[in-house]
């Protein structure tokens, strides 16, 4: 197993939730990948007996880096013969590389995961994912296909989510929905918030007033909170005891301080949680297009499941280790947040908060 020595996991989960709208369409290109590949009424063991003769897998992947090596770690063992590459990236980096191999008909990618709806809707509507073919992936295993397969030919993996979360010090009471960030103590930079600098936090804090009033926002504005860039400082304010809560946690980044001692906690919100659903697809450049269904079949299967979403969501239930399932995880309207709409709201955001 190789993977790309450039690319940091936690950080860029989190890096890659605040640019999912990062997106572009590029022109078309044929390919035989499709031919290639066995019909989704072929046996498991034909599906498997063609990815071992192709003999490799290229995954480029915005997904957590360290989750995707034992991904693929566990795949190759499962499936010898069969050696797995992993590209951990951004979704604005690695959709261009796709792109520019969709244009010059030179592919490496075989499966691309991207939290970028904005992306993968036009590449969908152009033709360019396979169908899948995998057991899991057609309606033969637990993973709920008319749930998550799409027009389209992509199909959802796992979720990315952010949270509330509170020192267990400070705040021993704790929390149990963000209406608790309201709280009189917390008041006066004890809570701490993320800056709406790019399109998806602005959706995040319109899923605030969405599922808790319209002036939720501007109540939690009035507790004076401290002002972050990003969740990855917020959480580290928050295990050092600056903030006694915060209002965008990532779990996944959370749980690794809670088993060292860190006096941490967080709850995912009764209702649903506000995150960053991932995508797969099976590019239609994909020199090893039956490897790349092989992978993402088994991503979807339980064990899978099991390695790809520690402290996140999955697409099956009751799976160890994850904290909610993709079906109460907010899907982003790309098309609602047009330039216009997010400096109109950054423009309110700071009126409020600063």
């Amino acid at each position: 197993m190789r993977s790309d020595p450039r690319r940091r996991g936690t950080f860029l989960i989190l890096l890659s939730i605040t640019t999912l709208l990062a997106a572009g369409c590029g022109g078309s290109t044929t390919t035989d990948a499709q031919s290639k590949v066995v019909p989704a009424s072929a046996s498991t063991g034909e599906l498997v007996a063609a990815a071992k003769k192709e003999g490799q897998v290229t995954v480029y992947s915005a997904q957590d880096l360290t989750s995707l090596n034992n991904l693929a770690k566990a795949f190759e063992t499962k499936y010898p013969g069969i050696d797995v590459k992993t590209v951990r990236g951004v979704d604005g980096d690695l959709g261009v590389k796709v792109e520019t191999e969709f244009n010059t008909g030179k592919g490496i990618a075989d499966l691309y995961v991207s939290a970028s709806l904005s992306w993968v809707k036009p590449q969908a509507e152009a033709g360019r994912f396979l169908k899948p073919v995998g057991p899991e992936l057609t309606g033969k295993g637990a993973y709920d296909v008319k749930k998550y397969v799409y027009k389209g030919n992509y199909f959802e993996t796992n979720s990315a989510v952010l949270t509330f979360g509170w020192n267990t010090k400070l705040y021993p009471k704790g929390l149990t929905d963000y209406s608790g960030l309201l709280d009189p103590a917390l008041a006066g930079g004890k809570i701490g918030v993320i800056e709406p600098t790019a399109p998806s936090i602005v959706d995040f804090y319109l899923w605030l007033e969405e599922t808790y009033g319209a002036d939720f926002v501007k109540k939690l504005a009035a507790q004076k909170p401290r002002i972050y860039p990003s969740s990855l400082p917020m959480g580290e304010a928050l295990q050092s005891g600056e903030i006694a809560a915060g209002s965008f946690i990532a779990p996944i980044a959370l749980d690794p301080a809670k088993k060292k001692g860190a006096p941490v906690d967080y709850r995912m919100p009764p209702n649903g949680a506000w995150g960053a659903r991932y995508y797969g697809m099976v590019l239609q450049t994909a020199p090893h297009p039956n490897a790349g269904q092989l992978f993402a079949n088994f991503m979807v299967t339980a064990e899978g499941q099991k390695l790809i979403t520690p402290s996140a969501g999955s697409v099956l239930p009751n799976v160890p280790g994850t904290v909610i399932t993709n079906d109460k995880v907010r899907i982003q309207d790309p098309a609602k947040l047009t330039p216009d709409t997010v400096a109109a709201y950054q423009k309110k955001w700071k009126s409020l908060f600063q």
